[in-house]
């Protein structure tokens, strides 16, 4: 129940919002610190704009989070306008929320940010923890909050539309016999590979696909690179803070190394319906008096949480809770709790969103200090951090101005920043570098860029991570050349005898399936002339047949007297032949209550996708959008 009662001030939305982070950091990192005009922004969206600097934030968080292979064949301009869309759909999205009255308080937000998991650090909210994923991230404390805030809208958003959808019997029906659905079918192959052995292949072929293909056999463009590094990890190492500058942190930041107040207790839970009538709310009212009453008189409170509370996952333990401090749980719920002054205490009756509860009081714990020593390499490290982190965005600067004046030379970051010069092994656009720290999306872009490869300039600074810069410039190319003929001949006669014995499977199975289908020969006759394979009570995720036989077999129309057969190209070359004999829909009647009550929420949650992807459809429709791609 402690992760339900945090569902409003926590719960399942927290990790929502931690799938949503790597997307959403892409999407929407930081403040709108740019507002200019239009000569500054790539679109306006009814009157907010969005300026190229928050896309270009946004497309370099992408290539930092999506990796070498995934991206490097990308146009950066097409992942800019998926990108821009993204952000345009967000935002007409927000907009309309907010007209509609739609809004999160700033409590519910704080309780959110307390319940994300990334900034617990042995049970409670680590400040520590929360800035160094600020820095690391590029949010600051706002601006994290406002993202918090727009995740909950649109969940509210969401959720409100997808609660009023339902399904009919009519239509639940529908989808048990399609979902449940089974079917027999036999299927003949035609061995590509075996075909493979009858084929001759004459030079001039050979040689007319090679001249037909050139641009398909080259080898590809090479790159070898120098590199200067920032490292935040180095500057930290060298940074040792003497035992006064600990001591005096210690003191000075003394609220940060509390424990707090701490209670945990147990509770008997009565639901109560958010919007519950009079009758309702006075029955369970008079059913958590009856509870109270009985333990006055001497009940267990541990047995009568087993046998009557409503909230079964804590139920089990007596109604027993985890240990919470303040700001974990609802107010209600926690005003009441660290309220009760001893151990043993039972609250009067407290109304949530959640119903009524009785609270006991299992334990307390008082807040106190951590002694010096327990934190001391606590405190270094954070010191270190933080003074590296002051020199590291100095040097950062530093480094990206060097770069840029002396564009002809690495040299001078050397000289003013003492960082040494690395060097690469050749690495091509596909493959990317074996240098472990090269090994970024972005290192691959920059050494491509034809301002750097062919201009012979510096990179700009590449964000590696946050706590790693690098500039870069092309030492070397090895330009891409013709492959001999005679180095790609044997690829060329693998990809020839491919295609022709996948060619070959094709005709003999079309012209079986033609001497079956338009002679119309009888079916008793088809299954003796023919070997064919049985697969019987198939399911659309059975695994009794290839995939691609199973996918054919629920394509095709109930079977005939005159048989259903279709054609099937395997993903191997292979060609079948498949004859679809019986198909038995799902019988909702053999479903358990449990069962179709699954079906139902499934139908249900699909038909609220539905109109909220029909409302988000409409709201872009209407919405006025001007986007200036020029400026990508």
């Amino acid at each position: 129940m402690l992760q339900s009662l945090r569902d409003k001030a926590q719960g399942w939305i927290a990790w929502i919002i931690i799938g949503m982070i790597a997307i959403t950091f892409i999407l929407f990192g930081t403040e709108n610190f740019f507002k200019s005009g239009r000569d500054n922004t790539v679109a306006d969206v009814q009157g907010t704009p969005i300026s190229v600097q928050e896309l270009d934030m946004a497309y370099k968080r992408y290539l930092n989070q999506a990796g070498n292979e995934s991206v490097a064949k990308l146009d950066p301009t097409f992942v800019k306008k998926e990108i821009l869309q993204s952000m345009i759909d967000e935002t007409i999205m927000m907009s309309d929320a907010k007209k509609i009255g739609l809004t999160i308080s700033q409590q519910r937000i704080g309780l959110m940010l307390n319940s994300i998991p990334f900034f617990i650090k042995d049970g409670h909210f680590s400040e520590d923890a929360y800035a160094r994923f600020l820095m690391n991230t590029g949010y600051t404390d706002k601006s994290f909050q406002s993202y918090i805030k727009t995740a909950l809208i649109k969940q509210q958003l969401e959720q409100g539309l997808m609660q009023t959808s339902f399904s009919l019997p009519s239509d639940l029906d529908t989808l048990v016999k399609y979902i449940l659905q089974k079917r027999d079918f036999r299927f003949l192959t035609i061995d590509r590979a075996a075909l493979e052995k009858d084929i001759v292949l004459k030079d001039d072929e050979i040689k007319a696909y090679y001249e037909k293909h050139l641009n398909d056999f080259k080898t590809e463009e090479q790159v070898a690179v120098e590199y200067v590094v920032l490292s935040l990890q180095k500057l930290m190492d060298e940074y040792q803070p003497t035992e006064e500058e600990i001591q005096a942190y210690y003191h000075e930041n003394a609220a940060l190394f509390n424990d707090p107040e701490r209670v945990q207790v147990a509770h008997i839970l009565i639901s109560v319906p958010k919007n519950a009538d009079e009758k309702t709310f006075k029955a369970a009212n008079e059913r958590i008096l009856d509870i109270q009453n009985r333990l006055k008189k001497g009940e267990s409170f541990e047995s009568l949480a087993k046998s009557l509370s409503d909230d079964k996952t804590s139920a089990v333990n007596g109604g027993k809770l985890e240990w919470i401090s303040k700001g974990e749980m609802i107010p209600e719920f926690e005003k009441s709790a660290f309220a009760l002054a001893n151990k043993g205490d039972v609250s009067e009756p407290v109304h949530t969103e959640f119903g009524l509860h009785l609270i006991k009081l299992l334990d307390k714990q008082k807040a106190k200090s951590k002694s010096f020593d327990t934190v001391k390499d606590d405190i270094v490290a954070k010191m270190k951090h933080e003074s590296a982190q002051e020199k590291f965005a100095t040097l950062a600067d530093n480094m990206n101005d060097l770069a840029f004046d002396h564009a002809d030379s690495l040299q001078p970051i050397v000289d003013k920043l003492g960082i040494k010069i690395e060097k690469s092994d050749y690495f091509t656009k596909t493959a990317g570098p074996k240098e472990k720290i090269l090994q970024n999306a972005l290192v691959t872009t920059a050494a491509f860029n034809p301002n750097v490869k062919d201009d012979k300039n510096n990179s700009d600074l590449i964000k590696l991570d946050p706590e790693n810069y690098l500039v870069l410039r092309v030492s070397n190319v090895i330009a891409s050349k013709q492959k001999p003929l005679e180095e790609v001949k044997s690829e060329i006669v693998k990809t020839l005898l491919f295609d022709k014995s996948t060619l070959e499977a094709k005709t003999k199975a079309t012209s079986l399936l033609d001497k079956i289908t338009k002679n119309n020969m009888p079916l008793d006759k088809v299954q003796s002339e023919f070997s064919w394979s049985t697969a019987t009570d198939v399911s659309r995720s059975s695994s009794k047949a290839q995939p691609d036989l199973v996918e054919a077999a629920f394509g095709m129309a109930y079977p005939t007297d005159k048989g259903s057969f279709k054609l099937v190209q395997l993903e191997n070359g292979d060609y079948a032949i498949v004859w679809l004999t019986k198909v038995v829909d799902g019988d909702m009647s053999k479903l358990s209550a449990q069962e179709k009550e699954s079906f139902n929420d499934q139908l249900s949650k699909h038909f609220g996708e539905l109109e909220f992807a029909l409302y988000a459809t409409e709201l872009l429709k209407e919405a006025k959008v001007q986007k200036y791609l020029d400026k990508l």
